[in-house]
């Protein structure tokens, strides 16, 4: 059940277009809990897991075309290391969000619990199950802004936590059914307000446009 206080907070952020607060205030959709994990990884988690926090409106425009656009040229090959040796991005994202979470050579997530932020399912079990899901897609991103970034720029955004989740893969609600849509086409079932705050939010952090669509969208998941 949505938190009465926290969808309120929502649609006052939306009302202005501006996303000033935290994501995590408004949903489920922030940093999650960690499991049995301590010392430099654990540290190493929180610090790389910031949430969003810009000022400012939502740029409305066209989206532009998707010509040129290839995920492992234009964004990378894959995840970036981090943490230490043998581990990645990813495993950020997993230690953050999974609970009792198994590793192997210090951080390298290979099973744990998730309560997936999609669809409020709870699965146990290997990590192959679950997918890294970046909440604006890098295509989408492509069309409203990041064509014209360098290619430093584009691989910080694929790797950037604050825009990532661990999300169930399977299933009619889940990750591979959104693919690459904005929130005009696809929302989660649960906390679909904290999700598009922050699909918002960082579309402001990163001088991304929205669509008049997208935007409508936005700001009608919070009422």
């Amino acid at each position: 059940m949505r938190r009465a206080g926290a969808s309120r907070g929502c649609r006052t952020v939306l009302a202005a277009l501006t996303v000033s607060v935290l994501v995590s205030s408004c949903s489920g959709l922030g940093v999650g809990a960690i499991g049995p994990v301590a010392g430099p990884a654990r540290s190493a988690v929180l610090a790389a897991s910031p949430e969003p926090r810009p000022e400012g409106p939502l740029r409305v425009a066209a989206d532009g075309p998707e010509a040129g656009y290839d995920r492992d040229e234009d964004f990378g090959d894959g995840w970036a290391p981090a943490l230490g040796p043998d581990c990645d991005v990813r495993d950020v994202v997993l230690l953050r969000d999974l609970t009792q979470v198994t590793t192997r050579k210090g951080c390298d997530v290979v099973a744990g619990t998730l309560r997936d932020p999609y669809t409020g399912a709870v699965v146990t079990g290997r990590t192959r199950a679950i997918d890294v899901d970046h909440v604006v897609p890098l295509s989408l991103a492509w069309r409203t802004g990041a064509a014209h970034w360098t290619q430093d720029e584009r691989e910080r955004f694929a790797n950037d936590p604050a825009n990532l989740l661990a999300v169930v893969a399977a299933g009619p609600d889940g990750n591979r059914a959104k693919g690459d849509d904005g929130p005009e086409r696809w929302l989660p079932p649960v906390e679909p307000c904290g999700y598009a705050v922050k699909f918002a939010a960082l579309t402001v952090r990163y001088e991304l446009t929205v669509t008049e669509a997208r935007r409508t969208a936005i700001e009608s998941a919070c009422t």
